[in-house]
């Protein structure tokens, strides 16, 4: 059975926001989600550095052709 248990990391712990009733020495398997609008900044970052890689690469192409 699987549940989600809110958390906060912080200086490389994670500490959940109220007590887990878990046997000591648990396992514990940690799944990040994003929100949509984190991955819509990432995908906008990466689109402009392909934008610039291409437009860098026609560009020194040019001059080569000069």
């Amino acid at each position: 059975m699987s549940r989600a248990i809110e958390a906060v990391y912080e200086n490389g712990v994670i500490k959940p926001l109220k007590p887990l009733s878990l046997p000591s020495k648990r396992i514990v398997i940690y799944i990040e989600e994003k929100r949509f609008s984190e991955l819509i900044d990432e995908l906008e970052l990466e689109a402009k550095e392909d934008v610039d890689r291409t437009l860098n690469a026609v560009r020194d192409r040019d001059e080569g052709s000069s």
